[in-house]
This record gives structure tokens, sequence and C-alpha cells, in this order.
């Protein structure tokens, strides 16, 4: 048998390896440092940054103004037809 500490300051990362130790019927001991749950804001702030550091918003919108211009919608206001 062998023990394997990992240290995983990701908490996407810990649920992914959490995930296949899962699927791979390995023993699982959890000692989370940060017990705080992580709420949607900061999940979503942080596949955002990932996101900014790979640059590949770049390339699907490339023009960000035009992108917004192009899928923006205006609907008439209430009374003001």
């Amino acid at each position: 048998m062998h023990t394997i500490t990992l240290e995983i300051d990701d908490p996407e990362v810990a649920d992914m390896i959490i995930g296949l130790a899962k699927k791979l019927n390995l023993g699982i001991k959890t000692n989370p440092q940060n017990p705080k749950p992580v709420t949607n804001s900061e999940k979503i702030i942080s596949i955002m940054k990932r996101i900014s550091e790979r640059g590949t918003i770049s390339l699907a919108i490339p023009d960000p103004l035009a992108w917004q211009k192009e899928i923006r919608q205006d609907r008439p206001l209430p009374g003001r037809e």
C-alpha cells in the first residue's frame, strides 16, 4: 500500500482529483485547509481569470464592442411604442 499526500491550492483541481480517485476506488482522506464553501461568484471569477490568462477570449471575440452590438437585442419599452 502507498500513501500519497497532495497539497492543492485550486479547489477545482482538488475536486477533479477526488473524483478521479473515487472512480479508481481509491481510499480518500481529505483535510481541507479552507473549510469555507466556495460561492458561485468565486467560481466564476476563477474561471474568468483562467480564460484571461490563456488569452483565448481575444481569439473568440476579437472586437468586444462589435460583438456586443451584434448580440444585443433592444426591445421597445412598455408604453413607448
